[in-house]
C-alpha cells in the first residue's frame, strides 16, 4: 500500500503548503525548490523563494508542523536536534534561542575585528587594569575608538561566560 503525503497550509502564507516530512513545499500548486543559501556568518541555510524573498525552510516547517514559538521577548530560531541540516523532518526541529554558542561567537567577532587576539587582550589589560583611556589605546594601535570598545566588551563577555560555566558546575 502506498502512503500518501500529508500536506498542511502555512499559518501566514495561505497559498503555501508543506509536506508532513518537510521535504516538499508547494505554492499555488507549484513545487518550490529548496536551496542552500550562504548567510552572513558563512553558514549554509536551507531556503525557499516566495515572492522574490528567501525564507528559512526549517522555520517555515516549524511554524506549520511544530509547536508554537514560545511567547517571550526573545528571538527564536529553528534548530536541528541531530545537527543534520539535511534532515528537515519536523520531529528533528525545535525552537531555540542561540544560533551559535558563545565560543563560536567570540571567535567570529575576533575574526571580524580590526585587532589581533593579542591586541584585544592588550587593550583590555591597558583599559581595565592600567586605567588607560580607550582613545589613547586606539591612537597607539591605529584603530578607531569603537574597535577598542568592542574588543574590551568581547573579553568581558568571554570572562562572564567562563564564570557562568564555573558557577553552574559548583
Amino acid at each position: 500500500m502506498i502512503e500518501r503525503t500529508k500536506w498542511r497550509r502555512h499559518p501566514k502564507f495561505r497559498d503555501l503548503r508543506i509536506s508532513s516530512d518537510g521535504s516538499e513545499f508547494m505554492l499555488n500548486d507549484k513545487l518550490l525548490r529548496i536551496r542552500d543559501h550562504k548567510i552572513k556568518n558563512g553558514k549554509i541555510l536551507k531556503v525557499v523563494m516566495i515572492n522574490r524573498t528567501y525564507y528559512s525552510v526549517p522555520k517555515l516547517i516549524l511554524e506549520t508542523w511544530g509547536p508554537p514559538k514560545p511567547e517571550e521577548n526573545r528571538q527564536y530560531f529553528a534548530l536541528y536536534k541531530d545537527g543534520n541540516k539535511e534532515n528537515l523532518h519536523p520531529k528533528n526541529l525545535y525552537w531555540g534561542t542561540k544560533l551559535m554558542n558563545k565560543e563560536e561567537h567570540f571567535k567570529r567577532d575576533l575574526k571580524l575585528s580590526a585587532l589581533t587576539k593579542d591586541q584585544t587582550y592588550e587593550a583590555f589589560q591597558r583599559n581595565k587594569f592600567q586605567g588607560e583611556s580607550i582613545a589613547s589605546i586606539a591612537r597607539d594601535m591605529k584603530v578607531s575608538d569603537m574597535s577598542i570598545h568592542r574588543a574590551i566588551k568581547r573579553i568581558i563577555r568571554k570572562i562572564e561566560k567562563e564564570q557562568d560555566h564555573k558557577n553552574s558546575q559548583v
